[in-house]
């Protein structure tokens, strides 16, 4: 595993982080001066999928609240207490867990009525001693809701009421003066789509809270005004990406993950299948207008891609194709402030409707069943090759001529983050192929030959999923979770037009051990922490386990 540091800090942290099997490094040395990261704390008593896919703090208790949902804990949270956290790096990183078990809630008991039965926890939040937890309907179309619960100094959670909100709310996040908490109503298509044909509206709830006591019924917005002949038609960028046939605007919308303002004056939704955010003046309850995110130019230098799992992972491996184009679809996202600029930072994951479209409705192909344009692709012969373009997943409703012919390519996602400029939606930075390229000069060779990493190089690589932004004496740092890499990025946002990377942080060396798959990220500001330094919280959705990363 690589391991580069500045020179100054070889001798112990050397040490620890081989230790710990981390790469603290990842390619470039990095100023004494930047923050860094080591691994202080781990959960894995009760690892697993359905475990810990989404994780948020609780200063008063010093407490991590994580998702549950299992057989044996459905539609569940849990606590787990850092009172006891110090900042000695762990030894045994991917064995140790010595964070204290707390107590596991069922949410069902307390929102399931015979109108409503819960169907599993998608997200949770916390705003003082507010806990919100965003439970899905059965079936998973009919409206959700957000069960709220009251947080003492244990951190012992008492249930308080539920809010009905829209179909599957998917991410939660309160303003941070705590008065309200938006919820992302994914409204995705039913599982059996093919035979029932229901594909709800997505929506954007919001929920008033007045001296830490929610409204007892949301705000909903939905996107109907944006319909075809609706009253806000013209003002849907062409951009913005509707792409089931026979859908409405407000039905192909799928709002995925919430991000507010410094000043709680506005959210930004990303809209994932999209390709699009969504902003919300929390000032009227009204969404402000729509940012469509456009498409990434792979024949760029900058914009190198890696779309073969027939080829070893290597930078070696990242080359530039002529009209083949990433359409960044964001997952997670995050604002920031430099200045006086509000800015919000996305992990351009990428995403499509497959899972729930039957046979003959389905939205994408391998670039080798497409029949190509021979003006577009003079060598579309060599580029249907397996260890070319072939065997890239792509959308087959883009990029087609007159004649049905592929004149350009759309592949899942960018495979990168970026930077966009909060009033304007003007994209100010992507990281180009800086995620690749990294990912595999740091990857040990066990990891890059992993199936989880080598067999996603043709659809969406090292998968962006999620990011979070805070603040370590005086720098503003992203954390950028890679999926498929089972890793985070850090980067300096000092200048947004451009991040600095400072750290690669991974507690894995086989994909069976350590920490697998990041989903959920949460940041703790030092004067918040139970050390005193600023805290990184990573949920593990495949792993089911939680890491604590210390920051200093």
């Amino acid at each position: 595993m690589k391991i580069t540091l500045s020179p100054l800090r070889l001798g112990i942290s050397f040490i620890v982080c081989m230790l710990a099997l981390v790469a603290c490094g990842g390619g470039d040395s990095v100023p004494e001066t930047d923050p860094q990261a080591s691994l202080v704390g781990r959960f894995a008593i009760s690892g697993g999928a359905g475990v810990a896919e989404i994780v948020a703090f609780h200063a008063e208790s010093k407490s991590v609240f994580m998702t549950r949902d299992t057989t044996a804990n459905p539609s569940s949270f849990q606590r787990v207490s850092l009172r006891t956290l110090n900042s000695v790096p762990l030894a045994n990183a991917t064995s140790t867990s010595n964070l204290e078990s707390g107590v596991v809630t069922s949410v069902a008991a307390n929102v399931n009525t015979t109108s409503f039965t819960a169907g599993g926890v998608q997200a949770l939040a916390i705003s003082g001693n507010l806990l919100a937890v965003a439970v899905q309907a059965t079936p998973k179309t009919d409206p959700g809701l957000v069960a709220f619960y009251r947080l003492d100094a244990q951190g012992n959670a008492t249930y308080l009421k539920r809010v009905m909100v829209g179909s599957l709310p998917d991410g939660v996040a309160f303003t941070p003066d705590g008065s309200k908490l938006v919820v992302a109503n994914e409204g995705e298509l039913d599982t059996n789509f093919g035979t029932t044909g229901i594909d709800p509206e997505g929506s954007i709830s919001i929920i008033a809270i007045t001296g830490g006591t929610p409204a007892d019924t949301a705000t909903t917005l939905d996107f109907t005004a944006f319909n075809t002949g609706g009253s806000r038609a013209s003002e849907l960028p062409t951009g913005v990406r509707i792409s089931r046939a026979g859908a409405s605007v407000a039905q192909d919308m799928e709002p995925e993950y919430v991000t507010v303002s410094a000043d709680s004056s506005k959210a930004y939704v990303t809209l994932q299948e999209n390709n699009a955010v969504a902003v919300v003046n929390l000032s009227n309850n009204t969404i402000e207008r729509i940012f469509a995110m456009g498409y990434k130019d792979h024949g760029l230098a900058a914009n190198a891609i890696a779309p073969s799992d027939r080829v070893t992972a290597t930078v070696s491996a990242l080359k530039t194709y002529s009209n083949l184009f990433g359409v960044y679809m964001p997952d997670g996202i995050s604002s920031f402030t430099v200045g006086t600029t509000t800015y919000f930072i996305t992990a351009n994951e990428g995403d499509d409707r497959d899972d729930f479209l039957p046979s003959g409705q389905k939205e994408t192909a391998r670039v080798s069943t497409l029949t190509l344009d021979a003006t577009a692709f003079p060598t579309g012969a060599a580029l249907k090759a397996d260890t070319e373009l072939g065997r890239l997943t792509v959308f087959t409703n883009l990029g087609k001529n007159g004649s049905g012919n592929f004149e350009k390519l759309y592949a899942l996602g960018a495979r990168s983050f970026s930077i966009y400029n909060a009033s304007t939606g003007s994209q100010v930075f992507d990281s180009g192929s800086e995620l690749e390229k990294r990912a595999y000069e740091t990857l040990p060779s066990s990891l890059l030959t992993n199936a989880q990493v080598k067999d996603r190089l043709d659809n969406k690589g090292p998968e962006p999923e999620s990011v979070v932004v805070g603040v370590v004496r005086g720098k503003t740092l992203a954390f950028v979770g890679l999926e498929r890499s089972s890793a985070i990025m850090v980067y300096d946002l000092s200048n947004p037009a451009a991040p600095r990377f400072v750290q690669w942080l991974q507690n894995t060396t086989t994909l069976a051990d350590g920490d697998i798959s990041p989903e959920g990220l949460s940041f703790v500001p030092a004067g918040q922490s139970p050390t005193g330094n600023a805290l990184l919280l990573v949920g593990y959705e495949v792993s089911g386990t939680i890491a604590v990363w210390e920051i200093k």
